[in-house]
């Protein structure tokens, strides 16, 4: 986070990457999100890379195939 305006709460970070990845192929755009969430486009692309970069950082440690 590299600005001087604050991120959104993470509540409102993650609602509006569910609300965006919850939806299949073109059933949802970044303007839909913008108008639902009531926020900017970028912001919408800014919330959703941060939870993706938030969940991806926690890869290894959650998803890992099973031990026999």
């Amino acid at each position: 986070h590299q600005s001087n305006n604050p991120q959104f709460p993470v509540a409102i970070q993650l609602a509006i990457f569910l609300n965006h990845v919850g939806h299949y192929g073109n059933a949802i755009s970044n303007e839909d999100v913008c108008r639902w969430a009531g926020v900017s486009i970028g912001s919408v692309m800014n919330c959703t890379n941060c939870v993706m970069m938030a969940l991806l950082a926690k890869h290894d440690k959650f998803i890992f195939f099973p031990e026999a």
